[in-house]
């Protein structure tokens, strides 16, 4: 699975958090007993159809909400637009899944698609909003995002630093490129290939799936076992990959094997 995608879905910490937060939920809902389910069953009961429904909804929406930012940031249009988009299509099936398992539960249960759907939209509205906060908290806190430019036949490549020495290295987290220079970082948005692409003729190489380093900011190279890093004179620390090891030795950036 390529890093791209791994991004896109998040990592397993991520899922970890998700379904912890949502077992806690599931839990406190199953004690409560919302939409009338406080007369079914016992509490163990009603608490274990909570947790199944908000693992459920959790994946769904987990991924739904992914998918929505990814192709919000790609077609420039609204996170909210998309995220809302997203809530109201993948309710349907959501809900649906739901009444599923609470009749495993309740049989002779007897409400109507309908009231699945908007007890469905109820539950989920407060789960997207708080991804979206978060979603913005995070982008603000990595840093100012740039403005992508429209370059001569339509396509967007990221502004970036004038100075032909000023860029040291380029990472990419997530959906974004983290621009790395001598004053400090900052993301941009778009593939990591185009970013690539806006240096123009800056010297440098792609040593990792994720990394780019101009060939100026390497100070030195750390060696620890078969692995390989840059020094840069940032402080940074750049992972080579092994694909990228002999392609470095050839333009000088490795020494030689002896």
């Amino acid at each position: 699975m390529d890093r791209p995608f791994r991004s896109l879905l998040g990592t397993p910490r991520d899922w970890a958090i998700d379904l912890a937060v949502a077992s806690v939920a599931g839990a406190f809902l199953g004690v409560i007993g919302p939409f009338g389910s406080f007369f079914n069953g016992s509490v163990a009961t009603r608490v274990i159809y909570w947790v199944l429904s908000m693992w459920c909804a959790t994946v769904a929406l987990g991924l739904t909400s992914r998918v929505a930012v990814a192709l919000a940031t790609r077609f420039k249009i609204p996170i909210a637009v998309a995220l809302g988009a997203g809530l109201v299509i993948v309710s349907a099936p959501l809900s649906a899944l739901i009444a599923r398992i609470a009749r495993t539960f309740w049989p002779l249960l007897s409400l109507t698609p309908l009231d699945w759907y908007w007890q469905c939209l109820v539950i989920a509205t407060p789960f997207v909003l708080v991804y979206a906060v978060m979603h913005r908290f995070l982008a603000q806190g990595r840093g100012q995002l740039l403005r992508p430019v429209e370059q001569e036949g339509g396509s967007a490549t990221p502004a970036l630093p004038p100075q032909s020495g000023e860029v040291i290295c380029l990472r990419m987290e997530d959906h974004y490129v983290r621009i790395h220079t001598a004053s400090g970082s900052r993301l941009v948005a778009g593939p990591f290939e185009r970013v690539i692409a806006g240096l123009g003729d800056r010297e440098g190489m792609r040593v990792h799936r994720s990394w780019w380093v101009s060939r100026a900011a390497v100070v030195g190279v750390e060696v620890d076992g078969r692995n390989l890093k840059l020094r840069l004179s940032n402080e940074l620390r750049a992972p080579v990959s092994r694909a990228s090891v002999t392609k470095l030795r050839q333009v000088g950036w490795l020494p030689t094997e002896s």
